[in-house]
């Protein structure tokens, strides 16, 4: 069987929390490649960690090295580095919004920038996996104005749309209607089998022992420590 490709590797990577986050991470390893699932528990009350910023390369290190296909964040010219976060699909904990577009403009916004997709085809995968997610269609309003359920659906969509080779999913499933559930598992399969990775961050017990996500590594941060869930710490 041939070695899988290797998408995103931690080595040693520690980061101050300062005001951005809940919590510090404290000399973290880890390796995903192409098909592999990580399950992260958040430490109760404490859901904001620098683990989703890191592995896009938008956390300043204390020390260590985070690598996107083989290549140190840190090393990669401008142009790489939005190539590379272009082949990302990322779920914000608070939304992440850019408040001056309409939510179908923020969601079809890095497919706009990044890639030279037709346009009618990037709005047609858009309203599929808004249907997927529950949407009749893409709401073509300010974020400020939409329901926050609308909002946390296009926030799927945004993720999973373009084909990512990397899934980062902060808290997918936190003030989600439970019925989602089913159509993101579906999804997040349906991308590791065609060769993504996902690091998925969860903020509840119940959602990180899902036993439907079949991850292939179940971990806990623990005073900013990567421990696996059968560890005592």
């Amino acid at each position: 069987m041939p070695e899988r490709q290797s998408i995103l590797q931690f080595d040693h990577v520690s980061v101050e929390a300062g005001l951005a986050y809940d919590m510090s991470l404290a000399d973290v390893t880890f390796t995903l490649s192409a098909g592999e699932l990580a399950m992260v528990r958040m430490e109760p009350q404490r859901p904001r960690s620098p683990l989703p910023d890191a592995a896009m390369g938008l956390a300043e290190l204390g020390g260590g090295v985070v690598g996107f296909m083989g290549e140190d964040w840190r090393d990669m010219s401008g142009y790489r580095v939005a190539e590379a976060r272009g082949q990302i699909g990322r779920t914000f904990l608070d939304g992440g919004w850019i408040s001056n577009l309409d939510i179908d403009e923020n969601v079809t916004l890095a497919e706009r920038h990044h890639t030279r997709r037709r346009l009618d085809d990037i709005d047609q995968e858009a309203t599929e996996f808004a249907q997927i997610f529950g949407l009749s269609a893409l709401p073509h309003v300010r974020p400020a104005v939409a329901p926050r359920s609308d909002l946390r659906r296009a926030a799927l969509v945004r993720a999973f749309l373009g084909r990512p080779i990397l899934l980062v999913l902060e808290s997918p499933m936190s003030r989600m209607d439970t019925d989602v559930l089913g159509a993101l598992v579906r999804a997040t399969s349906a991308a590791r089998s065609r060769g993504a990775a996902v690091l998925w961050t969860a903020d509840s017990a119940e959602i990180w022992g899902e036993p439907a996500l079949q991850p292939t590594a179940r971990w806990r941060l623990d005073m900013g420590r990567l421990v696996r869930a059968d560890e005592q710490t």
